[in-house]
């Protein structure tokens, strides 16, 4: 039987009177599925989650058909991640290598782009210098977006490897709040047990009291990739490219990067294929 992915959430909101934004996101069937597809051992399997979890926070204000997408190029530990967050509350993610010593923090870069179709509508980047998924957002957001801003994320495995628990929390000063007085509000509650936070918010408070839901939206994981998209790519490589494969290989297989989907044709779909391409 296939395994069922629960989908996950994004929550925003206003707390202190109003005076910070809220953003929730809990997203442990996602980023289980994400794990399960690319097999990824337990180091790597924890990096893409907290690297998911934090996509999605950086995702807010991403709407319609708009996309963010996050990079991160790691030298030590060596790993690259990526993850597309759409505004309709799609997501995919891609990490690699699948086995990664269990080091949480690195270096490396950060980088993300905001578009719509082939527009650019805007780019960050910022370095990271030893520090953990957590610490890394936390700069990137006070150096590239200039956000006087708080934040918290977890993403926890059982025994087995597989994600048992995936949530972060970001809260955003807002100009009803001095710095001074967001510090002493916010850090000693946020910093706090943090699954304890999550729990406190979603019966509606943070620090002891009570936030205003604005609105909430699904998030799952789910991939652009199609048969058809894929048989457009054959096509494109022409006759003669495809004939090898049917010499070499006896058919063809391409998998997805970022959903490790699997697509075969066998002989007769690759001749079906060269049929409607035109002889040079």
């Amino acid at each position: 039987m296939e395994t069922q992915f629960a989908e996950g959430q994004m929550v925003v909101a206003l707390g202190l009177d109003g005076r910070v934004r809220v953003l929730a996101v809990e997203l442990t069937g996602p980023t289980a599925e994400a794990v399960s597809r690319h097999q990824l051992g337990p180091g790597a399997a924890k990096r893409c989650a907290e690297g998911m979890v934090a996509s999605c926070l950086l995702a807010a204000h991403v709407k319609g058909e708009e996309r963010l997408t996050i990079d991160v190029q790691s030298k030590s530990p060596p790993f690259g991640f990526a993850c597309d967050v759409n505004g309709d509350g799609t997501l995919r993610a891609r990490f690699g290598p699948a086995d990664l010593r269990d080091q949480a923090e690195f270096f490396g870069m950060i980088s993300a782009m905001k578009s719509l179709g082939r527009q650019q509508l805007y780019r960050g980047i910022a370095e990271v210098e030893g520090q953990t998924v957590e610490g890394a957002l936390q700069r990137f957001l006070m150096e590239s977006q200039q956000v006087d801003s708080r934040v918290r994320l977890l993403a926890e495995l059982d025994d087995e490897g597989a994600v048992r628990f995936a949530a972060g929390i970001l809260v955003e000063k807002l100009p009803a709040c001095d710095r001074d007085e967001f510090k002493s509000l916010v850090d000693e509650p946020l910093y706090d047990d943090f699954k304890g936070v999550m729990t406190s918010f979603a019966f509606g408070a943070l620090g002891g009291q009570p936030v205003e839901v604005l609105g909430h939206s699904a998030l799952a994981f789910r991939c652009n990739c199609s048969r058809l998209k894929v048989t457009q790519t054959l096509r494109a490589l022409g006759r003669d490219e495809m004939q090898s494969m049917i010499d070499e290989q006896g058919g063809a297989e391409v998998t997805c990067h970022y959903c490790a989907e699997a697509y075969r044709f066998d002989v007769s779909s690759l001749q079906a294929i060269m049929a409607t391409v035109a002889t040079g």
